[in-house]
């Protein structure tokens, strides 16, 4: 029987203004707790459905806001804005229903968006190259290929440790120029991209001596189980990357972008004195136009995602890129 989901919250704040508002903070603590938590847990279809509504237990999540915003300089023709953004959200699975440690909330054949008690929500769950205790991969004494992981694992969660922002606006008589920056640290995701690039040997981690060759930061074990380096057995990289295991691919969420970056022309009273126009304004403006990721991610923006909402998020399965836009503001009143 489905029970209605009961969240508590506690939350509490302030906001700052100092030398005449010029500077301006808002800072927010919270904490919810949402017990009979509503989750879809996918179910096989021969069952005729798709999806099972359950409630989880109990998830809690707590963090901060802190919103700043400054003006620096401020003249009768010349003003300078600085203004930033800091979101840190943790969630803990707390509880789940008797009996259960986990359930799965999405994903597809090999590869799982887990719910576990005690961890943070949303963690990729797969089996991935078997590693060491100091975090190198083990490979077979014989192939030099990667061993798989004994059974799966969990690769982190696609909620990110941080968000923020930071933007700044200048003014100069009739001019305008404003930018945006934001960037989500931490979180990761899965990319199939990543993966169809090493099936079909097009992605940068295949180029090079593809053949004879030491995977980078290995070891093999010994009769004893013990790790030794790696020197001299090699492996075909035809023979490894298309067949990955899917763990492989769930790579580092983090990116900075340029947000938008837009510069606007208000025109003067004298300038619209013949016209009907009471203000007029005419701008440039960009979205989207440059990214940073991790030099792990050369495969996709970590911000697409090919599940749709609901609980399976940080999926890229070869998604259209992100869309850098230009275009050109005209704004008028009478």
């Amino acid at each position: 029987e489905l029970k209605p989901e009961i969240t508590t919250s506690f939350e509490i704040g302030t906001e700052l203004g100092f030398f005449n508002n010029r500077l301006l903070a808002d800072f927010t603590y919270y904490d919810n707790n949402s017990r009979n938590q509503i989750l879809s847990i996918p179910i096989p279809n021969s069952t005729g459905y798709g999806f099972y509504l359950v409630n989880a237990g109990k998830i809690r999540n707590n963090g901060v806001e802190l919103t700043l915003r400054g003006t620096p300089i401020k003249t009768d023709n010349f003003s300078w804005e600085l203004f930033g953004t800091f979101t840190k959200n943790n969630s803990e699975v707390v509880e789940l229903m008797d009996g259960i440690d986990q359930v799965s909330v999405g994903g597809f054949s090999g590869m799982s968006i887990v719910a576990a008690k005690g961890r943070t929500y949303g963690e990729f769950y797969a089996v991935t190259d078997a590693t060491d205790d100091q975090g190198r991969t083990i490979v077979d004494s014989k192939t030099g290929l990667p061993l798989a992981s004994a059974e799966a694992q969990y690769l982190g969660s696609y909620n990110p440790d941080y968000q923020a922002s930071l933007g700044t606006t200048i003014n100069y008589k009739n001019w305008s120029l404003s930018t945006l920056f934001d960037t989500k640290q931490g979180g990761v995701f899965f990319s199939r991209t990543k993966d169809i690039m090493g099936f079909v040997g097009t992605s940068a981690e295949t180029g090079g001596e593809r053949y004879g060759q030491i995977f980078p930061n290995s070891v093999y074990l010994d009769a004893n189980g013990n790790s030794i380096v790696n020197t001299d057995v090699t492996y075909d990289k035809v023979d490894y990357y298309p067949n990955m295991q899917s763990g492989v691919s769930v790579i580092d969420g983090s990116y900075v972008k340029l947000r938008n970056l837009t510069i606007t022309y208000k025109l003067r009273a004298d300038q619209l004195k013949n016209t009907p126009f009471g203000a007029a304004s005419v701008g440039l403006f960009g979205n989207n136009l440059f990214i940073w990721t991790p030099s792990e991610n050369k495969f996709a923006d970590p911000e697409v995602n090919s599940a749709g909402a609901g609980n399976a998020q940080g999926f890229d399965f070869t998604a259209q890129p992100s869309l850098r836009n230009y275009g050109i503001n005209v704004k008028v009143s009478f």
